[in-house]
């Protein structure tokens, strides 16, 4: 028989979308309940008051660099000291020229709180800057709704906030020229593995050895096995978190050179942190083989009082961290992170690591990280003019950042909600994880459904309108040797509202229990 997708074959990430245009079909684009996508803004759209004070932002560079052809200079800054009572003048004009008076008492308040953190931050960071320098580099050349091309190393704002958003959570000093400004999360995992494999440096080839947890986002899977380096797993339980001993101390005794050690934590696909003691072991396996350390942290924010890798001294020399903002400020379409690596990790990753790999035109992994970030395969450092995030990513990121805080801890308690209704409503006890959630089927199914192709029980279940995430390619090659994954699915559980999480979870539920 037929099915839309295979459940060996299709990439997690087109089976969806293959499920998703049964359940339009089935009950309607607007009747869906997608459980699929990782993108937040399904049923909690992105800051409001961020966005608001987004559009101040808008106007008041319209008010600042005027053009007119008419006019040699037609800019309002101009690379010297301007009388900055005539700058705050033109602020609170705009506001009230442009907006109801409500709005405006709004917006000139959010401005005033906006300009004093930014001025904190700066003086955190030791940039120097007066208040004139912070006008000036938000709003030079129209920079940031698009005038010119981003800045490839980053904006400077941006990544003093950054850094100091990242000593907040990780308890440690980072500093804004530790970090690496990218696109996004899946910008920063292209650039570091261009960096290290075959396009750049060649640290990572066909044949080397990388350690990776099962199950793992499914492009890092696809990634190594195009590239056809050898990924050892140590697998972890979907439904509970728990990893596997017995792999973790095969991984100890491994006589091959681990090369890197590749962590998402907290984990996508799972939603859970590691342990302190999977953390402790990963840091042994490390320093025995003498490993990079690379980790994607996008999750982080979303537990209180974890501790990730970064959190430990003696990984920290040898990490290479990836984030972004996407998924804490509901903005996956911001395209807005960083690539942190510590002065501690540069030297010591420069000169202990990677240290007969370098050639002349890098000067270290820092250097050789930015340069990756240019499109286009081989063309490392091509395209550089083109590689930073654009003017209209950074002021929503300043924006969100900045302002977002209420709302985002709102979301943050919205979404523990959510993933409570989930579990409880499919009957399965909650283990503590957020944001994504894996079920394998298996244990809910009743005798007649486990004996069914699960295409045909995942089409069903989209033929009630729910469309969930095949899970079995997010597994590794062994760990499906080991076990059959093919009836796990990833939920994500941001997406819906509270009664559109209990109907899925009721659907699914109809659907294996028949």
């Amino acid at each position: 028989m037929e099915y839309s997708f295979s459940i060996e074959e299709t990439i997690p990430f087109l089976a969806f979308r293959k499920l998703k245009e049964i359940a339009e079909k089935s009950v309607g684009v607007r009747n869906v309940l997608d459980l699929s996508q990782g993108e937040p803004g399904y049923g909690f759209s992105p800051n409001v008051r961020s966005r608001q004070f987004f559009s101040f932002l808008a106007m008041l560079d319209i008010a600042f660099n005027n053009h007119n052809v008419d006019t040699e200079n037609n800019l309002f800054f101009k690379r010297k000291e301007s009388d900055l009572s005539e700058i705050e003048a033109l602020v609170e004009k705009v506001a009230y020229e442009k907006y109801a008076t409500h709005v405006a008492e709004e917006l000139v308040n959010d401005w005033k709180e906006f300009i004093t953190e930014l001025e904190r931050i700066c003086d955190a960071q030791n940039l120097g800057y007066s208040r004139f320098d912070i006008y000036y580099e938000l709003f030079k050349y129209s920079n940031l709704m698009g005038g010119r091309y981003p800045q490839p190393a980053g904006h400077p704002l941006l990544q003093a906030t950054m850094a100091e958003e990242y000593s907040k959570y990780l308890g440690i000093k980072v500093k804004a020229h530790e970090l690496i400004g990218i696109m996004g999360a899946s910008h920063g995992i292209g650039a570091t593995f261009k960096a290290l494999g075959r396009e750049g440096i060649k640290y990572l080839k066909r044949g080397h050895t990388v350690v990776m947890t099962s199950p793992v986002y499914a492009p890092y899977n696809n990634l190594f096995e195009e590239r056809g380096v050898n990924v050892v797993s140590i697998s972890v339980d979907p439904q509970t978190g728990e990893i596997d001993e017995d792999d973790l101390k095969k991984v100890k005794n491994l006589e091959k050179k681990v090369r890197a050690i590749i962590l998402i934590d907290p984990n996508n696909p799972t939603g859970f942190a590691s342990s302190d003691t999977f953390l402790r072991g990963i840091i042994d396996i490390a320093e025995e083989h003498n490993s990079l350390i690379i980790t994607d942290s996008v999750y982080l924010r979303f537990f209180d009082d974890t501790r990730t890798i970064c959190h430990y001294p003696e990984a920290r020399k040898r990490l290479i961290q990836i984030d972004s903002l996407s998924k804490i400020e509901r903005a996956t379409g911001v395209r807005s992170g960083d690539i942190y690596v510590s002065d501690e990790a540069n030297e010591y990753i420069t000169n202990n690591i990677l240290q007969n790999y370098f050639l002349k035109k890098y000067k270290n992994i820092r250097h050789l990280l930015f340069l990756a970030k240019s499109p286009g395969g081989k063309n490392i450092g091509l395209f550089q003019h083109i590689t930073g995030i654009p003017g209209p990513s950074v002021a929503l990121s300043l924006a969100h950042v900045i302002l977002g805080k209420k709302e985002r801890d709102e979301y943050v308690k919205m979404l523990r909600k959510k993933v409570t209704i989930f579990y409880e409503t499919l009957g399965i006890p909650y283990k503590g994880n957020s944001y994504y959630g894996m079920v394998d089927l298996e244990t809910i199914e009743s005798d007649y459904s486990k004996s069914r192709d699960i295409e045909a029980v995942m089409e069903d279940i989209a033929k009630l309108g729910v469309v969930v995430m095949p899970a079995n390619l997010f597994f590794s090659r062994s760990d499906r040797h080991k076990k059959n994954r093919t009836r796990v699915i990833r939920v994500s559980l941001p997406n819906l509202s509270y009664e559109g999480t209990k109907k899925a979870a009721e659907i699914i539920k109809e659907v294996v229990s028949k």
